[in-house]
């Protein structure tokens, strides 16, 4: 996935999740991208979890 359809990619799950575009180009996005990450390791799941 190039830079433009990742960028494409938030702003339209945040439209979907009732952002309008001047909260989403007013907010920090290295700030929201940096939340992003945090999320995706505190949601990761091993195998040895589950079973």
């Amino acid at each position: 996935m190039d830079p433009q359809e990742f960028i494409d990619n938030i702003y339209l799950a945040l439209l979907e999740s009732g952002w309008t575009m001047n909260d989403i180009d007013s907010m920090d996005i290295i700030y929201y991208l940096k939340l992003l990450g945090i999320k995706a390791e505190r949601d990761k799941k091993y195998i040895d979890d589950i079973l």
